[in-house]
């Protein structure tokens, strides 16, 4: 019989860099099954956020940016850091301001999920907002430049499913989330229309 998972022993660990984007941690492990990792490497990031957002006519709201590990300009989700001692729900309608200058609308928050568990810590606070408006003006970071562009949400969607549109992971979660959210809660809401499709 094989044994079952269960959480590893940490002997000690050890930061071998740190800014203020991330740290890498070095972890000396052993497993359940007494074998030794020596070093696993962790990356400790803030928790991220990420929203559907849909103007008042149901189109969806993205961000074409150039992102550098992919070496391509992605369109995407508006999405960001959550700061430290920021709550999630006041960092996603920061970061779509700053962003792409929309605010407003009816938001929904949508379950949370790890980044990706097996090497990062953080956590990824999901929302959908309804209804949202252009009011204010771009304030982006020194490393962004962002093109705002709206798009039909089940286009989009159709673009990313039939592999046309390479997209990040993460969002393409984030959007099936909100398209099932919105199935079942926002059934009669014109501006979810779109996002719930047939």
């Amino acid at each position: 019989m094989s044994a079952k998972p269960a959480p590893w022993t940490v002997e000690s660990s050890r930061i071998a860099y740190s800014d203020r984007f991330l740290r890498h941690r070095m972890d000396r492990c052993v497993t359940e099954r007494g074998n030794l990792l020596d070093p696993y490497h962790v990356i400790e990031f803030n928790d991220w956020c990420m929203v559907v957002a849909l103007t008042q006519s149901g189109d969806l709201v993205l961000v074409e940016e150039y992102r550098h590990a992919a070496g391509e300009i992605v369109r995407g989700l508006p999405s960001g850091t959550v700061e430290p001692g920021e709550a999630p729900a006041v960092a996603m309608p920061r970061e779509l301001l700053e962003e792409t200058g929309y605010e407003g609308g009816a938001w929904f928050t949508l379950p949370s999920y790890w980044s990706n568990p097996a090497t990062a810590d953080n956590t990824c606070h999901a929302y959908l907002a309804v209804g949202v408006s252009p009011t204010g003006s771009q304030k982006l970071d020194d490393g962004e430049t962002i093109a705002v562009v709206t798009a039909d949400p089940a286009e989009t969607l159709r673009e990313i499913l039939s592999g046309e549109r390479k997209a990040h992971g993460l969002h393409i979660a984030n959007l099936l989330l909100a398209r099932e959210v919105a199935r079942s809660e926002l059934a009669d809401h014109p501006a979810a229309a779109k996002l719930i499709g047939n």
